[in-house]
């Protein structure tokens, strides 16, 4: 789990902009070319994103890891 405030302007940077925005914006084209978003949605979540990690901003972000079984594998 990822949590960020004022109170961590470094996480806030590192974090927030240069990670996790980056990576969401590293996927504008293919999410736009396959009809996931419009670019005024997609651009309106990017500046929300960021809007997270201003001084009076919040971002918290819970990681989850899945592992799947086929069918041949179950008991």
């Amino acid at each position: 789990m990822v949590y960020v405030d004022g109170s961590r302007p470094d996480l806030a940077d590192g974090f927030i902009r240069k990670t996790f925005t980056a990576m969401i914006e590293g996927i504008r084209e293919p999410a736009l070319a396959a009809g996931l978003s419009t670019p005024d949605h997609f651009d309106q979540g990017i500046r929300d994103l960021l809007r997270t990690a201003e001084p009076d901003g919040v971002f918290c972000y819970t990681f989850f890891k899945a592992t799947a079984l086929t069918d041949t594998a179950r008991p």
